[in-house]
């Protein structure tokens, strides 16, 4: 059974030799909103937290999470996602554990058009609003 670990910014640089760098297909994935080494330095600096999916004691799956406190909810937003398979799919019900024990009361997402129909599919999740964005 697949369990989360949370790697703590200190070891930032080793996860990423140890398969953390998967990450970087996650933000391939946000349009230039960040790049793999601009994501390790967040993570390094602890501006955001890395959990690893541990499989058996080895790294198979990894998550970005960053603790929202906005003014009416407290929510854990999935930044980016590594999980190929059905990785995530085995701790889900630990990282729902790992929001309220944190205090959130909900979990969010970002996610292109295919993984959002299938984030509604298979967890619930429900559309808040749309971000769209033009060029210049």
């Amino acid at each position: 059974m697949a369990e989360l670990k949370q790697i703590p910014p200190a070891f930032i640089d080793r996860a990423w030799a140890d398969g953390a760098h998967q990450l970087s297909k996650a933000c391939e994935a946000s349009g230039g909103e960040i790049t793999a080494d601009q994501l390790k330095m967040m993570l390094s600096r602890g501006e955001r937290t890395l959990l690893a999916v541990m499989n058996d004691g080895k790294p198979v799956g990894w998550l970005v999470i960053h603790l929202d406190q906005l003014p009416n909810v407290r929510a854990l937003h999935v930044c980016e996602l590594y999980a190929p398979g059905a990785t995530f799919s085995e701790c889900r019900d630990q990282l729902w554990e790992y929001a309220r024990q944190n205090g959130c009361s909900e979990i969010r997402c970002s996610a292109p058009p295919v993984q959002a129909r299938w984030n509604r599919m298979r967890w619930g999740f429900e559309p808040i609003y749309t971000t769209l964005r033009v060029k210049l």
